[in-house]
């Protein structure tokens, strides 16, 4: 459109060539922009949408599916031996994040994908760790792991994940690797687990199979606030998903579901605010309910710390890893090198399994970060927190950026109380889901137009949020 000035009323020339006043058009406009923002199509997912995220999201499941020897197992009679298939689904996923950069990258014109310059930040906050970091065993391993694989899903991610669409996809592929955990936990439960009233599948920890539950709770209760058809089967989908979740004896994941559940409930806008709350008390007075009445003694006793009670030895551990981190950090501000944690802790204060003397970390990301990378790296995880923040509060209205914030949310809070930076590359990968919205803002097409529809509106510019609104461990 082009504006017209010849006294009031003011008048603008629409592509048709009429001519229709500038309020008017203002409020079309306005409107227009809103209808786009939340169009079903932008959230409608089809097929290839969840083929292309699953990489994305599945490689957890992957490595604990092939622990558990389900593939191997099932091929075993017809293939003549197992050694090759130990790690299939690991590298087929890998091998699928590999083609996923390449062909979408090449489409391009190997651009830098939008989100990446925060990411670019971390990683050369990242480097002075590097400096100090000693070779052989855990250490070369993290430090080649943290400049290849994990990198590597975050480029994928960025690339991928660029539109509401693809952002709705991390909920089915988080809720489907979900399910099938549970249901495989159910059918091959770990035996040393059952002794203790736990239910874990084969070949992993408790916390292991409760955080892969807990992504496809999380999954669940996101679609259904976004997918109006599918809210009651999601939501009853999430209730009954919580209750392998709650076999599993974890506490850190149950932890981190209720405030990814908070974050959801605060964040989403308009009438499904009110909508989400029934669900979420709901689910969580079910899970009272079944920790209450429901839970053999021996389960109850564990999440009985999470309401005061007294701690059992493996809280007790991650509270004198985290304290020791924090001590050292202050000690030693510039870092003790990635994957050096191992050798400022005090030997015979962990009970660890052979070869694997020198495997320990804090079991707190941000503490982890600080104590290996020092101040430098924590200042790179800060700066890509806010920005995070900044794009959430930017897209807060578009469902999609709010369910990758949730996911995030839910990985971050784990990375709390298990694994290390590698361990934890969800909460890279979900950032990465939410830092990507920034590229699909509308276009302000007509400067002068723009000024119009926000002087007539009377709120601020368009900035990607619509003006009239309707997120190895032990046990």
């Amino acid at each position: 459109m082009s504006v017209r000035h010849g006294g009031p009323p003011p008048f603008v020339t629409d592509p048709a060539g009429s001519r229709v006043p500038a309020a008017r058009a203002a409020a079309e406009a306005t409107d227009q922009v809103g209808r786009d923002a939340e169009a079903p199509s932008d959230l409608r997912v089809g097929i290839r949408d969840v083929a292309l995220v699953l990489p994305l999201v599945a490689f957890p499941a992957a490595t604990a599916l092939d622990a558990s020897r389900v593939l191997t197992d099932l091929v075993a009679p017809v293939a003549g031996g197992i050694g090759a298939l130990e790690h299939l689904l690991l590298y087929l996923d890998l091998a699928a994040v590999a083609v996923l950069i390449v062909v979408t990258w090449a489409a391009r014109g190997f651009r830098a994908p939008a989100g990446a310059l925060p990411f670019l930040v971390l990683f050369l906050s990242f480097l002075p760790g590097f400096a100090m970091t000693s070779i052989g065993g855990y250490q070369s391993g993290k430090a080649l792991q943290m400049v290849t694989t994990t990198p590597a899903f975050v480029v994928a991610t960025l690339l991928v994940v660029d539109r509401p669409a693809r952002r709705v996809a991390l909920l089915w592929a988080s809720a489907g690797t979900g399910v099938l955990v549970a249901l495989l936990a159910m059918v091959r439960p770990d035996p040393a687990a059952q002794a203790f009233d736990t239910v874990v599948l084969a070949g992993t920890v408790s916390i292991t199979t409760a955080r892969l539950i807990g992504y496809g709770v999380v999954g669940l209760l996101c679609l259904g606030v976004l997918v109006r058809r599918l809210r009651l089967v999601a939501l009853l989908g999430a209730v009954a998903l919580a209750v392998p979740l709650l076999m599993t004896g974890s506490r850190g994941p149950l932890v981190a579901l209720a405030l990814a559940g908070l974050v959801l409930a605060v964040t989403v806008g308009g009438a499904r605010r009110w909508q989400l709350l029934p669900p979420l008390a709901g689910l969580g007075g079910i899970i009272a309910l079944t920790v209450a009445t429901a839970l053999p003694e021996g389960l109850t006793s564990r999440f009985s710390v999470l309401w005061g009670g007294p701690l059992d030895a493996s809280a007790e551990v991650r509270v004198m890893l985290s304290g020791l981190a924090a001590e050292v950090f202050l000690e030693r501000p510039l870092g003790v090198g990635w994957g050096g944690f191992g050798a400022v802790v005090p030997g015979g204060s962990l009970i660890v399994l052979p070869g694997l003397e020198d495997a320990i970390y804090p079991h707190n990301l941000p503490l982890e970060v600080a104590v290996e990378g020092g101040l430098v790296a924590l200042a790179g995880l800060v700066l890509l927190a806010v920005a995070v923040v900044r794009v959430l509060w930017a897209h807060r209205t578009d469902p999609s950026v709010v369910a990758a914030a949730t996911l995030l949310t839910f990985a971050f809070v784990n990375s709390l109380f298990s694994a290390d930076l590698n361990g934890n590359y969800l909460v890279w990968v979900f950032a990465a889901a939410v830092l990507a919205a920034r590229g699909r803002a509308p276009r302000r097409s007509d400067p002068v137009t723009s000024r119009a529809v926000d002087k007539a509106s009377a709120r601020p510019a368009w900035t990607g949020v619509p003006v009239s609104p309707p997120e190895s461990g032990t046990r």
